[in-house]
């Protein structure tokens, strides 16, 4: 197969496994080819100031593929060992490389696990508007005002710190500053898209989004016309089990709705105990995939 079979053969399974993917990219120049594929790898140096620094090593390396045929895993798998030798050097913890993959496409995933990746975090989708009525709680959910951009920052850097067990983010010195002019260019926004969750006047619980028009990182990653992001949801430990995670759901939904996206999109971390279960419970479902193996490149076990 020449690359433009490659790529019709691949955005025919897409179609065919989920309505919500986009076509695939269009193929760049100058491939790794191999039978069966065709792939293209990056490195991005990432500024350790930046907030992407929190969620990724400071070397990312990334790969992309088209792969059709009889056996798409052994030409995802060949691809792979033609990257292997530009991970190095082995062993550095600062170091990432990551394969982003429609999560129904599960034809050529065995070849990400026997090189060792595994899925790191998720890009769920859910239709907006369709959330459930709020079950009756004992807290006040309000929006946040810019006087509440520090609780607010500590509340997603406490996301940062408890994802940061799975491998997939973790904080640095640069975190705290960076969440805390994110928030605050959102609570600057003319539309309310942050809200805290209060019980007694004390902040418990937050949610924030990104409204059509704002998300323009997300829309490109999903074939709906009109896509909002979901982009964080916190409750105090303390505060949970009482249904104040699905208060701020539905406030988060309807506020998507009403602004008129069709379809929510989130990020949440695969091995997280919490958030997975509560998701889907909600009626997400997986889009994306990252396949992560972090360092990128380890060294030989010493026999």
């Amino acid at each position: 197969m020449d690359v433009g079979e490659l790529y019709a053969a691949q955005a025919a399974r897409w179609r065919a496994a989920d309505p919500l993917l986009p076509a695939p990219e269009p193929p760049a120049p100058d491939p790794v080819l191999v039978p069966g594929g065709a792939g293209w790898t990056t490195r991005n140096d990432v500024d350790p100031e930046g907030m992407s620094a929190s969620w990724t090593g400071l070397r990312n390396h990334g790969l992309s593929a088209l792969v059709a045929g009889p056996d798409p895993a052994a030409a995802l798998g060949a691809l792979l060992d033609r990257w292997e030798p530009r991970l190095g050097p082995p062993d550095d913890d600062e170091s990432t490389a990551e394969v982003v993959w429609p999560s129904r496409d599960t034809t050529p995933l065995l070849a990400l696990a026997r090189h060792g990746f595994a899925p790191a975090v998720v890009l769920a989708a859910g239709p907006t508007g369709r959330a459930a009525p709020a079950p009756a709680t004992d807290v006040v959910i309000r929006p946040a005002r810019g006087a509440d951009v520090g609780v607010v920052a500590r509340f997603g850097l406490e996301i940062v710190r408890y994802d940061g067990r799975f491998g997939a983010l973790g904080e640095r010195p640069s975190t705290l500053p960076r969440l805390v002019e994110g928030y605050a260019a959102a609570l600057a926004r003319p539309i309310e898209s942050v809200w805290l969750a209060e019980r007694d006047g004390r902040p418990v619980g937050m949610c924030s989004v990104d409204p059509p028009g704002y998300a323009d990182e997300a829309r490109g990653l999903c074939a709906a016309p009109t896509v909002g992001y979901l982009g964080s949801m916190y409750v105090d430990p303390a505060a949970r089990g009482g249904g104040i995670a699905s208060v701020l759901h539905a406030v988060a939904d309807g506020a998507l709705a009403a602004a008129g996206a069709g379809v929510t999109l989130l990020h949440h971390a695969v091995p997280n105990p919490v958030s997975t279960p509560f998701w889907y419970r909600h009626g997400y479902r997986p889009l994306w995939t990252h396949w992560q193996r972090r360092p990128a490149l380890r060294a030989p076990a010493r026999r």
